[in-house]
C-alpha cells in the first residue's frame, strides 16, 4: 500500500511536554462521563466548564488546522489531536462540518466572524442536514425556504442533530430554489437562538441525549447568512460532507481491541481465564488485523490527499470500514462476558462499569453518521470505481 507517514521528530518532544503540561494544569472536572462516540453532555455546568477549557487552549496557541486558513505545522498537529484526545474530554465543542464549508465557500466576513470563534468554543455548533424521511438521501430534504426581502423565512424539520441542544448555530441546507433534486438546495447559517426555532432532545436506547429534532417556523435567516450561492448548497455540503466522513472513519480500532484483550484476561470460560480459549485468541487476532487494515487505509487516504490524487472512495471506505469493525468489536466484547453482559451502567457487578454494553449500544450509529454504509457503498461503486449508476426511485416484487 503506497504510504507515507514520517515519524515525528524528536525536536517536537518539548511542544509535546508543554502541551502535555498544560492539559495537567487546565483541564477541567466534569461531571459527564466519557463514552464511546460524539457524546454530549448532559448539564449547562459542564458546557460552561468546556467552553473555558477550549477557550484556554485557543489563547495558549494550542489550535487546530480545520478553524483556520493559516498554514500550520503538521506534527504538531498530530500531536495536539493525539494528546487532546488521550484526555477524554471534548476539546472541539459541537459539529465541527461548517469549518470545511465556511473555508471552501464562505465569504472574507463570514471566515473572520466563525473560525476562530468556533476553535475558542465561544460559538458551538449542530448540524442541521436530516430529516425524518432525508437522512442520507439529502437531495430529497423537504425544508424550505422562502425568500422575503432580504431574508430567507423557514419552515421543516431537522432530525438527529448533535449539540444542538447547546448550540448558537446551525449549518443548515433548506430547499430554496424552484428547482426539484440537488439544485433547489442552498446552505445557511442559522442563529439558532432565533425566534421559531425549536429543539427537543432525543433520548437514545444509550440512555443519554446525544441527538435532537429540530422545528422551525417562519424562522428568518438573513441572505448575508448564505454560504456559497442560492442553490449551490448541495455542492457545499458535499465539499464538507467529506470532513464528516474522514473524521467517523478516523477513529480508533486500537483501543477498541486493547480493550478485547484486558476483558479476554479478566472473564473466566471453562474455569480459566477466556484469554487461554484459542477460539477467543483467533477472534480477537482477527478484529485486531482488521484494526491494522483500517489504520493503513487512513494512511493511504491521508498521503493520497497530500499528492492531490485523493478518490471519491477515499473516505466513504475508510467510514464503512472503521464503523463496521467497531460493530463487530463491540458485540464480541459483549460475548466474551457471557451472562453478565446483560448489566449495563451502574450495575455494580458489570465490567468497567457498562462500558461495552454502552459501546456496543451506540455502536450501530457510526454505522449511519455522514451517511450510511449502505450509501458509501454506492459512492464507492459510482463515483470510486465508475460502475453503472444504481436505479433510482423504482422497486422490485418477487413473484
Amino acid at each position: 500500500m503506497d504510504v507515507s507517514v514520517p515519524s515525528i521528530p524528536s525536536t517536537y518532544d518539548g511542544y509535546t511536554q508543554r502541551l502535555r503540561d498544560y492539559i495537567a494544569a487546565h483541564k477541567p472536572d466534569l461531571r459527564w462521563k466519557p463514552r464511546t462516540g460524539m457524546r454530549v453532555p448532559e448539564t449547562a455546568e459542564d458546557i460552561a466548564a468546556l467552553r473555558v477549557w477550549v477557550g484556554r487552549l485557543h489563547e495558549a496557541g494550542f489550535r487546530l488546522a480545520r478553524f483556520t486558513e493559516e498554514e500550520t505545522d503538521p506534527f504538531e498537529q498530530r500531536i495536539l489531536e493525539s494528546e487532546l484526545a488521550a484526555t477524554g474530554v471534548p476539546y472541539v465543542l459541537g459539529n465541527p462540518l461548517v469549518a470545511g464549508a465556511l473555508k471552501a465557500f464562505g465569504t472574507p466576513e463570514q471566515k473572520r466572524q466563525y473560525l476562530a470563534s468556533m476553535s475558542s468554543g465561544r460559538h458551538i455548533w449542530t448540524q442541521l442536514f436530516s430529516e425524518p424521511n432525508a437522512g442520507s438521501d439529502l437531495t430529497s430534504l423537504q425544508t424550505r425556504g422562502r425568500l422575503d426581502g432580504d431574508a430567507y423565512v423557514i419552515d421543516g424539520q431537522k432530525v438527529w442533530s448533535t449539540w444542538a441542544q447547546w448550540s448558537d448555530f446551525g449549518y443548515l441546507l433548506a430547499r430554496t430554489e424552484p428547482t426539484t433534486g440537488a439544485g433547489g438546495i442552498t446552505a445557511l447559517i442559522l442563529d439558532m437562538h432565533s425566534p421559531g426555532v425549536e429543539v427537543r432532545p432525543l433520548r437514545e436506547m444509550t440512555g443519554t441525549t446525544d441527538f435532537n429534532e429540530v422545528f422551525f417556523d417562519s424562522v428568518r435567516v438573513p441572505v448575508a447568512n448564505v454560504i456559497g450561492q442560492p442553490g449551490e448548497g448541495w455542492k457545499v455540503a458535499q465539499a464538507s460532507l467529506i470532513t464528516e466522513r474522514s473524521s467517523v472513519g478516523g477513529g480508533g480500532l486500537a483501543s477498541a481491541v486493547g480493550g478485547l484483550l484486558a476483558v479476554a484476561r479478566q472473564v473466566d470460560r471453562n474455569g480459566q481465564a477466556a484469554i487461554r480459549d484459542q477460539a477467543v485468541r483467533q477472534q480477537i487476532g482477527h478484529l485486531a488485523a482488521k484494526a491494522l487494515v483500517h489504520r493503513y487505509l487512513g494512511y493511504a487516504t491521508a498521503t493520497r490527499a497530500l499528492r492531490g490524487s485523493s478518490s471519491p472512495a477515499d473516505a466513504p471506505m475508510t467510514k464503512v470500514w472503521f464503523s463496521e469493525v467497531n460493530l463487530a468489536a463491540a458485540d464480541y466484547g459483549l460475548q466474551i462476558q457471557g451472562p453478565i453482559s446483560a448489566l449495563a451502567e451502574g450495575d455494580p457487578e458489570s465490567l468497567e462499569d457498562g462500558r461495552w454494553q454502552d459501546m456496543f449500544l451506540y455502536a450501530r450509529a457510526w454505522t449511519i453518521a455522514g451517511g450510511s454504509n449502505e450509501v458509501m457503498r454506492n459512492v464507492i461503486a459510482e463515483r470510486g470505481l465508475g460502475l453503472p449508476r444504481e436505479p433510482r426511485g423504482t422497486t422490485s416484487s418477487k413473484p
